[in-house]
């Protein structure tokens, strides 16, 4: 026997005996560790009060308690079992296994074998809670949140009335993370969440009330509608909860957020249906700028199937030789001296309307068909203007537009380097256009990869200049040639009609702004008199736009050079300065 007691003293698991009475005859150290001295014990009648059965809250029956249980015959196989802790003591949690103790056939008491998996538990329950939450903010996630808005509808449609679903995506916290580091975005996002969880407090809003995070700056609130204000008065509430800016970094950021909002059930049936409506709106709230709340229209559907027809065309577009180029000229301001063209891609779909380019190249730049699409566009352009040189229009410029996805294309340099070299255009002669928004995604990288294009001897335009973040120092740490003044700068120039005096300063101030760092400034947009002779006049060096010609295929865009080159020497002579 002294064997036998040397292995229960070594055992993790915690084993008691009890005779037919229910006392304890004899325990191990591991059953005493969890509920102290045990010998001469009543067991049931001692510790069945606290135990609890699986969901930790429900008292376990006194029938179902473990030493009666085993004694009267019955068994016992791993079943979790929780003992509530005494006043001033902590619960455990136990996996009990009880058998009866027999003799000649007969129970002549009970044995409980246990193992305290206390920790075992808390990692499973943090599991659990992880698979339907949010560590970072706590809220429910994706999961949850689809079984928790299946569950609204079906009460709503038991009981009428409707539930709106909110899609919230806070703008711009791409940049936050880029600017900041990851554990600035989570901090961020932390703080969004404790703001979007005072404006759900109060209960006010009614008893289907939940918010949840779906992945990213990506948050869902659903609102059950009583009176139709509901859901107005949620949009205040968190307007007024996030109009105060978030500490981050050591400064203070403000956030906007873009709001897309289906309801059930206008708008959907299902949980999929009305996440996608929903979707949708808030993409649409983001297209139109951000900061905006949407609501779900049957026309967004329209053009979401519009957009994907366009997308499947696309698709074999470039192989099928539906796209063209079209070249609008630059002159310079003073004088209307010819100096080159922009290259415009276009497309004409097989058998249908052409697309607006506003509408095709955003797929192509999301399907990244850009990046054939744009080798194609420089290959093209390069092949022209050395036909262009051939056929004895001059030593043109032309300029090309860069999109965000070609500018992040490793191959980008070396595809530049090879239309060069294939068409042996000097490369001073090609101007590559990057816009203001590509600029702020990576300002590291962005540099390296334009410093690269530079040392290959073209030029850089800063396009659109004044429509995005307008940072001064763009200008001063990346090596551009070219200010490119948007068009909506140009607008009201030299309209003598108008009110204009803000709208002449801030171009006024951008032409000086290029003269100072010694760039070339380009206004686009230019399409009467009155704006060339008030660029001409406050020293703008080159201009774009209508006024001048139309983007043209090569034919006509050639004759449109070539008439504006006599007009600028016939003025010359005119003059009286024609120089042989």
């Amino acid at each position: 026997m002294p064997i036998l007691r040397l292995v229960l003293d070594n055992m993790a698991e915690g084993v008691c005996v009890a005779g037919p009475d229910g006392r304890i005859i004899t325990a191990n150290p591991a059953a005493e560790a969890v509920f102290g001295p045990l010998t001469g014990a009543a067991f049931d009648t001692l510790f069945g009060p606290r135990l609890r059965l699986a969901d930790g809250t429900t008292p376990c029956p006194p029938a179902s308690w473990p030493m009666g249980r085993a004694i009267r015959g019955g068994a016992m196989e791993r079943e979790s079992l929780y003992l509530a802790p005494p006043p001033g003591g902590s619960g455990v949690w136990l996996r009990v296994n009880a058998r009866p103790l027999m003799e000649n056939g007969f129970s002549v008491g009970g044995v409980l074998v246990f193992r305290d998996i206390t920790q075992v538990k808390a990692a499973e329950d943090r599991m659990a809670w992880l698979a339907h939450f949010d560590p970072l903010t706590g809220f429910p996630n994706r999961v949850q949140f689809h079984q928790a808005l299946e569950r609204a509808m079906e009460i709503v449609r038991r009981s009428g009335g409707g539930l709106s679903l909110l899609l919230l995506d806070f703008d711009g916290f791409k940049e936050v993370n880029d600017q900041f580091g990851h554990a600035a975005g989570d901090e961020l996002l932390a703080g969004i969440a404790r703001r979007l969880r005072e404006a759900l407090s109060d209960g006010v809003l009614g008893p289907i009330v939940t918010a949840a995070r779906l992945g990213g700056d990506e948050f869902a609130i659903l609102v059950e509608e009583r009176d139709g204000g509901e859901v107005t008065d949620l949009l205040d509430r968190m307007a007024r909860v996030t109009a105060d800016p978030f500490p981050l970094g050591g400064v203070r950021h403000r956030v906007s957020v873009s709001i897309g909002i289906a309801r059930h059930p206008d708008h959907g049936n299902g949980v999929e249906e009305l996440m996608r409506m929903a979707d949708l709106a808030m993409y649409r709230a983001k297209e139109q700028g951000g900061g905006t709340v949407c609501r779900y229209d049957p026309a967004m559907m329209a053009a979401t199937v519009e957009r994907a027809r366009l997308r499947s065309l696309l698709a074999g577009a470039l192989e099928r030789g539906e796209f063209h180029l079209v070249y609008q000229p630059l002159t310079e301001a003073a004088g209307g001296r010819p100096v080159g063209v922009e290259a415009l891609l276009r497309w004409n779909p097989a058998g249908g309307a052409p697309v607006p380019p506003s509408t095709f190249i955003p797929l192509c730049e999301d399907s990244g068909l850009i990046l054939p699409i744009g080798r194609w566009v420089l290959e093209t352009a390069c092949r022209q203007l050395r036909r262009w040189q051939e056929e004895g229009h001059g030593e043109l410029e032309f300029a090309v537009n860069l999109s965000p996805r070609q500018l992040r294309d490793p191959a980008l340099v070396d595809n530049v380097r090879g239309a060069l070299a294939a068409t042996g255009i000097e490369p001073s002669r090609l101007v590559l256009e990057v816009t203001e928004g590509l600029l702020i995604e990576d300002m590291a990288f962005s540099r390296q990869v334009l410093t690269r294009l530079k040392e290959l001897g073209v030029r850089l335009a800063l396009d659109d200049f004044g429509t995005g973040y307008s940072s001064l120092s763009y200008l001063n740490n990346l090596p551009f040639d070219i200010l490119k003044m948007d068009g909506s700068f140009t607008r009201n120039l030299g309209d003598a009609g108008r009110e204009n005096a803000s709208g002449q300063a801030v171009a006024r101030a951008i032409i000086g702004l290029a003269r100072s760092l010694s760039m070339t400034l380009v206004a686009e947009g230019v399409e009467t008199p009155e704006q060339l002779a008030w660029l001409a006049a406050n020293g703008c060096t080159l201009i774009q736009g209508y006024l001048l010609g139309r983007p043209e295929a090569p034919q006509a865009a050639a004759a449109t050079l070539d008439r504006l080159a006599a007009e600028h020497a016939r003025r010359q002579k005119e003059r009286g300065d024609f120089v042989i």
